[in-house]
């Protein structure tokens, strides 16, 4: 993604469609669009109260976004509708029956809102979260000389992989723990271990010049994780706990500061004490 010189990049987790939650971290991080770069990490949209409001708002701000499970399944559902292909369609049917099967690379998602929200999108918006890509790179040590690349991807990376190219989709869209004895397969599940823990232990043990640091959203279990090469940023909006920015931006002799921004959220979530209703 393109940097400017002293531009901050303000990187948000999770939004899950909670619009007035999103404004109103905009405003406590006083977000300038001349000045600062929007990106999303993914799930911004389903579940929450208004996802075509968040729309609105990115598309305003000309946020950039990966993709993320939640957009990837209105893709798909877009495409299903107007007969067109989509680049998901070897997951298709083990999606479709919320299946999943580690020896074929199956992953679940359990369908939300995406049927609901389709009905509203416009052109525009179904363009814009085609947009997202399942990777972003940041140019620039944000973090330290010693922390390697910057990059973004809704639920993480493997840390087996020889290269981002080399990282599968669907890992992109739904890791959360490796299993196996060597740790080397990737699974949506909560068995093994948490993959940003693999992936924090390899970077450290690798030379400066090979490591990433990753941004990501996806998991709200865990909640917000902010370890030295990952930077979890999903804290649980849609549950009634918070909406999480990392700030990011340059001094005036070039080094990287960062700092946390949050804002306390209403419960979304019908299934939890304190629900409030406010899907239109």
């Amino acid at each position: 993604m393109p940097q400017t010189s002293g531009q901050r990049l303000v990187f948000i987790g999770d939004i899950h469609g909670c619009n007035v939650e999103f404004e109103q971290l905009l405003a406590k991080v006083e977000f300038n669009p001349a000045n600062d770069r929007l990106i999303l990490l993914g799930d911004f949209i389903s579940k929450g109260p208004d996802s075509i409001a968040v729309l609105d708002i990115a598309m305003k701000y000309n946020a950039a976004c990966v993709r993320g499970n939640h957009e990837n399944t209105l893709l798909r559902r877009y495409a299903k509708k107007h007969n067109q292909r989509f680049d998901n369609d070897m997951y298709d049917n083990q999606l479709e029956n919320g299946e999943f099967d580690p020896s074929t690379g199956g992953f679940v998602h359990v369908l939300a809102d995406e049927k609901k929200i389709l009905k509203k999108t416009t052109p525009d918006q179904i363009r814009y979260i085609d947009s997202c890509p399942l990777i972003l790179r940041f140019p620039g040590n944000i973090f330290g000389p010693d922390n390697g690349e910057v990059v973004a991807a809704h639920a993480g990376l493997m840390w087996n992989q020889p290269s981002l190219e080399a990282q599968d989709p669907a890992v992109l869209l739904y890791i959360r723990t490796v299993v196996g004895a060597d740790n080397s397969t990737a699974s949506p599940t909560r068995d093994g271990y948490l993959w940003k823990d693999v992936w924090n232990d390899y970077q450290q043990s690798i030379s400066p010049i090979s490591r990433r640091t990753v941004l990501y959203g996806h998991d709200a279990k865990t909640g917000l994780a902010i370890k030295t090469f990952s930077k979890g940023l999903d804290s649980r909006c849609y549950k009634g706990d918070n909406l999480t920015a990392l700030v990011a931006y340059p001094d005036q002799v070039g080094a990287w500061n960062h700092h946390l921004v949050s804002v306390a959220c209403s419960v979304h979530d019908p299934k939890l004490p304190g629900y409030v209703d406010g899907k239109v």
